[in-house]
């Protein structure tokens, strides 16, 4: 059977995992020092990070430069659904064939007399399902110095403090539980991504006067997205027999970006920085490879290649610090070249040598409802195919999917919001120039409606505890070392129950066709008040009634779509951080 490839494209949107650059969407502490502060380093120019943070604080940095930094975050992160396999999978669903683990199990899906393995699936709970992470550290790269007393001027590979990525439930989205193989009741957000990403960035900061510095950076972006998430055949409620497997890759190589500061000395002890980044926009063309016939034994496995363009409105971010710092001599003027250490000679003139401690508050708010939404245009006359064992493709119309002219075109609400994180840290130097303890913490806001949560992003609210060691060897070499536990907060989702929540009487079907919707949250075989039985209604203290669907295409016109992302949303993130600063 021929399907058109409208609902494999928004299921692939609904899970699109691109790491952009804004907070909720990435932890707090890109580079090593600004881990231990718990993030409060806009107004402390102390390395070339401030590429990053405050581009115009590169006419503070002494001498030359040249920083390697390493994040490494653990995320523990889990869903347990709400609701049971049988939701929406009987009354016309098809027979499926699971196969994982060694193991394989037929499912008679679609049968409604009692007997045989389908009916401890129809009324099992949809078990927990936790995130199997790819382990990879975030890099940052830096390298700075001085072409005049007033100017300075950076390089670097600054990236983003990156969410933890990785893979929910079985490659092909069967988990293994203590009743044997079931499809993964995550699969409908998110199956395993990969995306990275590739950020060269260059900036300069000018000293105008005594009080006054100014600073831009700019970034080059490259975003590279291989994720892959599943969707249903229309029509098909949660059959795995239905299922569709499609791995995105999409590629913009240059998404542009602007970081400016102003950097304020109203007196040697206070720094004052404001803040913006401006990003432009994602336009990233790709293929989908497609695979179905997976869990329905009339088919056999069949991928397919397909394309289409993702388009994406970035999110920007404003952020402020006000920084006061109890220093041991006054701030160097020029170069670095000895100017204001406490010892005679070449040294560095840095904050861990001529300050005794400092403290600093930032807060910063992040446009997050700016990329609330993603429109993914797709190619005209694009086929998912059914291939029988004989070889045989049987096309069938699906006359509810959008076929807009030459493409599809299809707009996904996120519901991301705005959100503002305050960052509280500092620094105290118990040997001035050879160590160093930090210490910081950090509060976010919510950034997303509980109702449109799911796994791809979690901007929920969190608090981090953070901690940082650096310590001077040879007078010249940095060795600094940071760790982070951020608590997030765990967000319950309610199952839609009512016809209030859905917006239609989920029993409407029953007295034309016996059959129920795609949406329908009843196990057994007939509706309330006979012998099935209404289970799991809408949880009282809930954070939101669950609102995301598996595909806005419908099977049936007028019908609504499944509803997939009930459940509790838990969650915490490690983050241990290594670097080397060297000052030459």
């Amino acid at each position: 059977m021929r399907r058109v490839l409208a609902f494999v494209i928004v299921a692939w949107t609904s899970s699109l995992a691109l790491r952009v650059s804004a907070g909720g969407l990435e932890y707090v502490g890109a580079g090593t020092q600004a881990l231990g502060r718990g993030g409060a380093v806009t107004a402390r120019a102390d390395d070339p990070m401030v590429l990053g943070y405050n581009p115009a604080g590169l006419a503070e940095l002494r001498g030359n430069q040249i920083l390697v930094n390493a994040n490494l975050a653990l995320m523990d992160a889990c869903v347990d659904p709400i609701g049971y396999y049988g939701w929406g999978a009987y009354g016309g669903g098809q027979a499926s064939r699971l196969t994982g683990f060694g193991k394989t199990l037929d499912l008679n899906i679609g049968d409604t007399n009692p007997g045989g393995p389908k009916d401890a699936y129809y009324t099992g709970r949809l078990d927990t399902v936790c995130m199997r992470q790819n382990i990879t550290p975030v890099p940052q790269l830096g390298f700075s110095f001085r072409l005049t007393e007033r100017l300075g001027v950076g390089f670097g590979l600054i990236f983003p403090s990156q969410a933890p990525q990785g893979q929910w439930g079985g490659p092909n989205g069967v988990i293994d539980t203590p009743a044997g193989l079931r499809p993964a009741p995550t699969r409908y957000m998110l199956l395993n991504t990969g995306s990275i990403g590739l950020f060269p960035t260059i900036g300069l900061g000018f000293r105008f006067t005594k009080w006054l510095r100014l600073g831009a950076a700019f970034e080059w972006g490259m975003y590279g997205v291989d994720l892959t998430n599943m969707t249903a055949a229309a029509g098909g409620g949660t059959s795995p027999a239905n299922d569709i497997v499609s791995r995105t890759r999409v590629t913009d190589w240059f998404v542009p970006a602007v970081n400016a500061s102003i950097h304020l000395v109203p007196f040697d002890a206070l720094d004052i920085v404001a803040a913006v980044r401006v990003s432009g926009d994602l336009e990233a063309p790709g293929t989908l490879e497609i695979t179905s016939g997976l869990f329905d034994s009339r088919f056999v496995p069949r991928t397919s290649e397909e394309r289409a363009t993702l388009y994406w409105k970035l999110p920007w971010k404003l952020r402020g610090g006000i920084r006061y710092a109890s220093r041991l001599v006054p701030r160097p003027d020029g170069t670095g070249a000895g100017e204001g250490s406490l010892e005679f000679g070449p040294r560095v003139g840095d904050a861990m040598e001529n300050e005794r401690w400092d403290i600093e508050l930032d807060v910063e708010y992040q446009l997050n409802a700016r990329a609330s939404t993603q429109r993914v245009v797709g190619e005209p006359n694009q086929f998912v195919i059914f291939e029988t064992p004989g070889g045989m493709i049987s096309p069938t119309p699906f006359p509810s999917a959008p076929r807009i002219g030459a493409s599809t075109d299809i707009v996904l609400p996120k519901n991301w919001k705005n959100q503002i994180s305050a960052r509280l840290g500092g620094t105290y130097n118990v040997l001035p120039g050879r160590l160093a303890f930090s210490l910081g913490a950090h509060y976010e806001n919510r950034g997303v409606d509980p109702s449109y949560m799911q796994i791809d992003f979690w901007p929920v609210s969190r608090i981090g505890l953070h901690a940082g060691v650096k310590i001077r060897v040879a007078k010249r070499i940095d060795f600094v070392a940071s760790y982070a536990h951020i608590f997030q907060e765990t967000i319950t989702v309610s199952a839609p129950g009512t016809d209030a929540d859905t917006g239609q009487n989920i029993w409407n079907r029953w007295n034309m066709t016996g059959q129920v919707d795609a949406i329908d949250k009843h196990v057994g075989t007939a509706p309330r008040g006979m012998t099935g039985q209404f289970i799991d209604a809408p949880v009282a203290s809930a954070d939101g009634v669950a609102a995301f669907p598996q595909i806005l295409t419908k099977g049936v016109a007028g019908a609504p779509p499944s509803i997939v992302n009930a459940g509790t949303y838990r969650s915490s993130i490690d983050v241990v951080s290594l670097g080397v600063n060297v000052h030459y």
